[in-house]
Order: C-alpha cells, then structure tokens, then sequence
C-alpha cells in the first residue's frame, strides 16, 4: 500500500471534521459533558470555537499542502492535548466520555500532521499545464 501525501491529508482532514462535528454537538446541547446548567453558555461559545478550529483545519488540509502549516497544527494539537488534562482538575467529572473520545480520535489526526510536517512533499517532475 502506498501513502500518499493528498491520501494523508484528506484522511486527516475527515478525522479534523468528526471532530468539529463533536464539539459543535458538545456547544449545542446534543452531546453531554457533564457540568452544571451554569456551564451551558460557556459551552456555547467553547463548542463554536473549538469546532470552527477543527473544521478550519479539516479546510486548509484539503485546499493546501504547505509543511509550516502542518506543523503549526502539530503545535496546536498537542496544545488540546495539554489543556484538557490541565483542565481536567477543574471539572466535574475530571475526565468523560466525550473528551476521551475526541482524544482517541485525535491521534490519527496528529500522526498525519507529523507525517506531513516531516516528510517533505514529492517534487513534481512534470512540467506545469499552461492553459
């Protein structure tokens, strides 16, 4: 089997935009967290937020394939990595289901990000189509 780096980026791309699609649930009501009815406007806003950074990644890994890019989404996955365990003292219950689960369904999307901030893309040998 040979891994392309377009195959790459579209698979990252889908796991970016079920993970948008979680956290606008999360924002929205539809999927629980835990947490008080306090919490419910902060979820609002967190859900939106979070989910508009998921799926404007899940945007920029179909449209471009620049390796900056990809490794300044390595930095912010590993930074969601680290608040929600920073956080996790401050919530009731510290750790559920939803969050776990985003956390699993990261990994792939954080090993393709490393996949393509590390390996260079291949250099086109062909010469470009003039129209």
């Amino acid at each position: 089997m040979h891994v392309t780096r377009e195959g790459v980026r579209h698979g990252a791309a889908a796991v970016a935009t079920l993970m948008a699609l979680i956290y606008f649930g999360i924002g929205l009501g539809l999927l629980d967290i835990g947490g008080t009815a306090d919490d419910r406007q902060f979820l609002i806003v967190f859900g939106a937020l979070a989910g508009g950074a998921f799926l404007l990644g899940a945007l920029l890994l179909v449209r471009f394939d620049r390796r900056w890019l990809w490794i300044v989404g390595v930095v912010f996955q590993v930074f969601v990595y680290w608040a929600y365990i920073s956080v996790s003292t401050t919530r009731t219950p510290p750790f559920e289901v939803w969050g776990i689960t985003l956390r699993i369904i990261q990994l792939p999307l954080l090993a393709g990000l490393v996949y393509l901030a590390v390996r260079p893309p291949e250099r086109r040998t062909d010469p470009p189509v003039m129209a």
